[in-house]
């Protein structure tokens, strides 16, 4: 794999895996030290912090304030189109299985709020087998409104120099649930142009969507906003699942995240 290609999760991935698959945070910072990438990145130790409590493959050995890393790989997970399984039809926590699912085929790392990561099921697994950022208080620290954050239904991210930074955010809803929904997105900070969407069943949904859009405080970001119903969403993750297959088939691997 080309360096640059490298993500952050690749570099902490395979010091851990020199080091013998456990590590204490200095061992890591000195395994990666002089790596292309530290060039780039004034601050990559504390980058290197931030991956390790980021990404669910790492965890810290206890006692928490150990330093200590191990490295667990994620458990691989068949990608199924919706039209093929015995689940009903599309409801909150298929519509966010979805979601993250799509975010992994489309290349993105992929968040979940941490109460749903194990209530909520999709295709008979927990989400938290489909998602692969545990925790995204790190990406958002020093935000008043990180509770509100934590909350979103589904976030994907990309990364830079610095580490991982948000490019979608998605909240299903039903009726009530619009405005609470369109305020939680808004809470992410306007440094980072997030394209925001509420997904959602029916036309009652999108009526009260189109109305709050146009008031304040959404209309100022209202070209940041869209909306989508469950169909649409359904559509969308069975194309990409298809394509998914078929890229698998001639033989074109998913590059490493």
């Amino acid at each position: 794999m080309a360096e640059q290609r490298l993500s952050w999760k690749d570099v902490v991935r395979g010091a851990l895996l020199e080091l013998g698959g456990q590590a204490h945070l200095s061992e890591i910072n000195k395994k990666v030290e002089g790596h292309p990438k530290t060039k780039t990145n004034p601050t990559w130790r504390d980058t290197i912090r931030r991956v390790v409590r980021q990404y669910k493959i790492f965890e810290p050995v206890p006692p928490e304030r150990s330093g200590i890393y191990k490295l667990v790989e994620e458990i691989p997970v068949k990608i199924e189109s919706q039209a093929f399984t015995a689940e009903p039809e599309v409801d909150h926590g298929i519509a966010q299985g979805m979601l993250v699912t799509l975010g992994k085929i489309y290349g993105y790392e992929t968040y979940a709020p941490p109460r749903d990561q194990t209530i909520r099921r999709f295709q008979g697994r927990p989400l938290s087998d489909f998602i692969t950022v545990s925790d995204c208080t790190n990406i958002f620290s020093g935000s008043r409104n990180l509770p509100k954050i934590r909350e979103i239904d589904a976030l994907w991210f990309d990364e830079d120099d610095d580490g991982l930074f948000p490019t979608y955010a998605f909240e299903v809803e039903e009726t009530t649930g619009v405005k609470s929904g369109l305020d939680r997105l808004l809470k992410i900070p306007r440094r980072y142009l997030v394209r925001f969407f509420i997904i959602a069943p029916s036309a009652k949904e999108r009526d009260l969507f189109d109305r709050y859009v146009n008031q304040t405080p959404f209309r100022d970001f209202k070209d940041r906003f869209s909306f989508q119903y469950y169909k649409e969403l359904e559509e969308l993750y069975n194309l990409a699942v298809e394509h998914y297959d078929h890229r698998e088939q001639f033989g074109i691997v998913e590059r490493r995240r």
